[in-house]
């Protein structure tokens, strides 16, 4: 549902010695907002009755100001508390409208006005050289992150650790998303674990990592992470000291938010690809409903994906399998002996008898994730990043008109298409 957001003040109104119409114009903008206008009347009165007018002699500073935007009726929303805040005195109004047309500028699919700061996590949990690996884990599975930025005592940014790191030097056996995943006395177990160890970040991190300026567009950031092949990147001021950083999701959101107020689609002339036909993968791994556990999970683990399609014998998609379905669904009750087989397993060694056992009755239609959400070859890209962003997942399956698999999408091969051909 789009909606028009009304605000009524006065061009005099201020808080804490800035007018209040800059911050409400640098709110709406800061979230994305596709467009805002700022009307000043030649005349008019609120609540208190008083008509100012520029026709008349009278004080100009408090004449009415109408500021005014088009957007998704739930991003407003999520807007109007930080809204109501900032208008102690006026009017705040929504309205449904239908959006008949919307032109745009030439210059690709991330919005020109925006820059990286604009979409950018503000709150960015950092560590130094010197910190504990055992409290760099554990903050990382505390928050839910990936990675985290290394920076000194400057706040200048060093290096970044990141889930691989910590994986490829032998810290961690079991990848963060799936320590995430375990219940709180394994969780635990796996962070005293690591917490005796007596390696500092500095000697796992990845020194001198890319990073993107505050000013720098959301196309530059696109291209970026295009091109180095990196999911997120620490952004820095002119100093070079950490002020956020930016994620493919963070882009892409942007993108779905651009577009989805219109429901237009992308024009060739503005990227390298308009559809998921053109950049899907078609190598995808296969299982089919009967495929023992044990040989699903190889199968995951054959491929950077993480995850394995499950088709029956037509190759039509019935189903979805990742690492993090097996643990948390075949997994579940198990020993902590056997949960640490498991996470052996997983980092690249080999599989115990005993996991063998555990898993011998069970296949791929036990833990698989059915329905699943799928796009065709047709499919329009900010379509397919819509879906990704709505449901929260980082890869779709591709299927012809009869619903058998030719391929799958992923938000790297999206983001490098949205790229400008002006790059």
């Amino acid at each position: 549902m789009t909606q028009q957001l009304w605000i009524y003040i006065d061009e005099g109104d201020s808080l804490e010695g800035r007018t209040v119409a800059t911050r409400i114009v640098e709110t709406l903008r800061a979230a994305g907002a596709p467009g805002v206008t700022v009307l000043r009347g030649v005349g008019g009165y609120g609540t208190h009755g008083i008509f100012h007018s520029d026709l008349l002699v009278d004080i100009p500073s408090r004449l009415p100001l109408v500021i005014t935007c088009i957007d998704r009726s739930d991003r407003l929303q999520r807007l109007l508390p930080k809204l109501s805040e900032l208008v102690q005195e006026g009017l705040i109004v929504l309205s449904p409208v239908q959006v008949v047309k919307v032109g745009r500028r030439a210059g690709g699919a991330l919005p020109a006005h925006l820059t990286v700061a604009h979409v950018m996590t503000h709150d960015v949990v950092s560590v130094t050289v010197d910190t504990p690996v055992g409290e760099v884990v554990r903050l990382l599975i505390e928050r839910g992150l990936r990675a985290m930025p290394v920076i000194d005592a400057d706040r200048k940014v060093v290096g970044i650790v990141t889930d691989a790191d910590l994986l490829q030097r032998g810290v961690s056996q079991l990848p963060l998303h799936l320590q995430q995943l375990l219940p709180n006395d394994d969780r635990a177990a796996q962070l005293a674990a690591v917490a005796s160890r007596p390696e500092r970040v500095g000697e796992v991190m990845t020194p001198n990592p890319t990073t993107i300026p505050a000013t720098a567009s959301l196309a530059q950031a696109a291209l970026v992470m295009t091109k180095n092949d990196h999911k997120r990147l620490p952004v820095v001021d002119n100093e070079g000291r950490l002020v956020g950083i930016i994620s493919r999701s963070d882009l892409l959101q942007t993108v779905a938010n651009n577009f989805a107020i219109s429901g237009e689609t992308l024009s060739a002339e503005f990227v390298t690809a308009t559809t998921v036909g053109e950049v899907m993968a078609r190598d995808v791994p296969v299982v089919t409903p009967d495929t023992s556990l044990s040989e699903t999970l190889d199968r995951i683990l054959s491929t950077p994906r993480r995850r394995a399609v499950v088709i029956d014998q037509d190759r039509r998609v019935i189903g979805i399998v990742s690492d993090g379905d097996i643990l948390r669904r075949a997994m579940r009750p198990v020993s902590p002996g056997l949960l640490q087989r498991f996470a052996m397993w997983i980092g690249g060694g080999t599989r115990s008898p005993e996991l063998a056992l555990a898993l011998q009755n069970q296949t791929a239609a036990n833990v698989m994730t059915s329905p699943v959400i799928t796009v065709t070859p047709d499919t329009p890209i900010t379509t397919a990043i819509e879906q990704m962003i709505a449901h929260r997942i980082k890869r779709l399956p591709v299927i012809d008109d009869q619903g058998r698999l030719v391929g799958m999408v992923g938000r790297a091969a999206l983001l490098g298409a949205l790229l400008s051909n002006e790059r």
